[in-house]
Formats: C-alpha cells, structure tokens, sequence
C-alpha cells in the first residue's frame, strides 16, 4: 500500500506540473509519457529477467525480478515477481530458501498461469530436498495441479516425472521422461537434468551403461549443476507402492 500511495503521489504530482506548465494538453502528455515509460520499463525488465533465468544466470535473473517487484504496485504483479525470485533460488540450488519465499505468498490470489508455476516450483523444490513418501504423494498432488491450470509445458512434466520416480513409479517415471525428449524440444539445462535424472534411475535399475550414457550428455551440456547432487542423492532404495 505504501509503494502504491507514494508511486501514486509521484503520478499526481507529474501530472499536476504538467498542467502548470503546459494546461490541460501538458498534463495529458506527461499521463501518457509516464505511462508509457513505465510500461516499457517492465517489459524490458521482465525479457531481461526471464532470458537470464533460461540461461541459468540465476542471480542476474533475481535482480530483474527484484526491481519488478519494486516497480510493481498492483499486489498480483508484485506476488507474480516473488514467485520468479523463488524460481530462481531454487534454480540455483537455495531450496529452502525458494521454499520461504513462495511461503510469503497466498497462491489464490494469483492469475492461473503463476499459480501454476508456484505449485510446480514447491513441488519441485521439495523433491530435490529428499521427499519422503507422504512429502512425494502430495507434490505429485501439486504438480498435477499445476498441469490442470496450465498447458503441459516441459518443466511441470519433468517436475511431474520427478515426483513419480520419488513416489517409487520407476517405470513410469522412466516413460516420462523419455517421452518428454520426444513431445518438444527442451532447454538445454532442462534437458541436461533431464538426462541426469535419467541415469539415476537407469542406475537403480543396475543397467549402468545407460546411466552412464545420460550421465555424460548431462555433463557434457551443463558441467555444473545444483540439482545434480539431488540427482544422484536419490539412489537410495525406492518406497514400496
């Protein structure tokens, strides 16, 4: 409310020097100009943000979305800029911190889309955090979700791969994962823990030639990755259906 008053005061206090200076048209012109900056401004921050995140420049992408949120005086745009800070701490490996951050939003006021990437990213963060079989029963239950709300993009199928294999599906989550390579084309860092997430499973399966294969594509495309000690962290035995 604070940010909101003061953003408001600046506008009014614009405008109403325009109208001092030049009548009704200056006032008009400095409204339209301080829209249109403004606008701009979120827009280039937000492309920013958003090509520094898939370039998994993690903490170059919270900065952008940092300023977002300062920027933001509508409460649904500043809550969309704290799920995308959560994103990437947890991007970087910070799931616990991820974790909080999502905690300091209320996921019913968001718009669908956001909602959906605030389901999947507890999910997910969860998971990397070692899920028991209640913790994986119910991320599987919030990345489900998520895919309800929104289209079947590749990081919730991964994110819904991930809690199947926590849930002990091994078979199902191999499936997953394998046919998510061949329903799109993935990021590469999306598609290296994919790969990595692949060998894990393959290695619980004994078959070590194709835990192997997986292994080195991943670190041949992303040679140093948070989740990869997740990954193979995971090798422990599987909870019974």
């Amino acid at each position: 409310m604070i940010r909101a008053a003061l953003t408001i005061a600046a506008t009014v206090a614009l405008v109403a020097a325009g109208l001092a200076l030049g009548g009704p048209l200056g006032a008009t012109v400095v409204a339209g100009t301080i829209a249109v900056v403004a606008l701009a401004v979120r827009l280039l921050f937000a492309r920013f943000a958003h090509a520094m995140f898939r370039a998994g420049r993690m903490e170059e992408a919270r900065r952008y979305y940092r300023v977002l949120a300062a920027l933001a005086w509508r409460r649904r745009r500043r809550d969309a800029a704290q799920v995308s800070i959560a994103a990437s701490w947890i991007g970087d490996g910070a799931y616990a911190r991820g974790l909080e951050v999502l905690a300091t939003v209320a996921p019913e006021r968001l718009d669908p889309e956001v909602r959906a990437g605030w389901l999947n990213n507890r999910a997910y963060a969860r998971l990397r955090l070692g899920a028991d079989a209640a913790e994986a029963t119910a991320a599987l239950a919030d990345v489900r979700a998520a895919l309800a709300l929104y289209a079947e993009v590749p990081a919730l199928l991964h994110t819904e791969a991930l809690a199947l294999y926590a849930c002990g599906d091994l078979d199902a989550a191999i499936a997953a994962w394998e046919s998510l390579w061949e329903r799109a084309e993935l990021p590469a860092r999306l598609d290296a823990e994919r790969c990595d997430d692949l060998a894990a499973a393959w290695a619980r399966r004994g078959e070590t030639s194709y835990a192997d294969d997986y292994r080195r594509r991943a670190v041949a495309a992303v040679p140093v990755a948070p989740w990869r000690s997740a990954a193979a962290s995971s090798s422990s035995p599987l909870p019974a259906l």
